[in-house]
């Protein structure tokens, strides 16, 4: 196991690296498959977004031409643990999109091969839009969820979230029905209706997970 003092640095690593992350990114865009070959290991695994894993047969199989730009290195960090090399890249595209590369290389043989590769997306709030005083209205109210209870309030053009321990914050709408807080872009506030159009409670979803809170009558 390294040791605190063995993780460092290492400037002219960094430079090399750097350069192979470069040929590699517009490997992915032109599907050569030929430069992930020279620079990837045997055993080579990419973890994304959903927890898939997806080894190095099948990663070269599913790489096809992208008619988009390359991404652009904006950072690079790397430290070094004898023959382990951990990377940290952030990357945009040509729309500004954020991405987050985290590599670990080892020293195999002489050369610096990438061994495992996975890749953040990272999120940005939604655009808001401006509900009406009357559309707050009909979110406005008192939700609980068991014991807990949670308020929604206007405050003029505002829509305003008090928790169940006091706090309040500001929320912000995506849709007329679907509210998400800035800085939270995996978070959202679905809001149920019953069929003659009433607000009947809201769903916290954070990705794929789902809170039911039902609005007080």
């Amino acid at each position: 196991m390294a040791r605190a003092q063995d993780i460092k640095p290492d400037p002219d690593l960094a430079v090399r690296l750097r350069q192979a992350d470069v040929l590699l990114l517009r490997a992915l865009h032109t599907a050569d498959r030929a430069t992930w070959l020279r620079f990837a290991a045997p055993d080579f695994f990419y973890l994304d977004e959903e927890g898939g894993v997806t080894y190095l047969d099948a990663f070269l199989n599913g790489l096809e031409p992208m008619s988009t730009k390359p991404l652009e290195i904006q950072t690079f960090k790397l430290t070094r643990a004898g023959d382990t090399a951990i990377v940290l890249h952030e990357d945009t595209d040509e729309h500004q999109v954020h991405y987050i590369f985290t590599e670990t290389w080892q020293q195999l043989k002489g050369d610096w091969l990438l061994r495992v590769l996975h890749i953040t997306n990272v999120l940005s709030d939604p655009p808001a839009i401006q509900l009406s005083p009357a559309q707050i209205g009909q979110l406005v109210g008192t939700y609980h969820q068991g014991a807990a209870t949670v308020t929604i309030r206007r405050d003029v053009s505002r829509i305003i979230y008090k928790k169940a321990d006091g706090s309040e914050f500001e929320v912000k709408a995506e849709t007329r029905d679907v509210l998400f807080t800035p800085g939270q872009p995996r978070q959202r506030l679905v809001f149920m209706r019953d069929s003659a159009g009433e607000v009947t409670g809201f769903v916290r979803r954070y990705e794929t997970s789902d809170i039911l809170w039902i609005k007080d009558k």
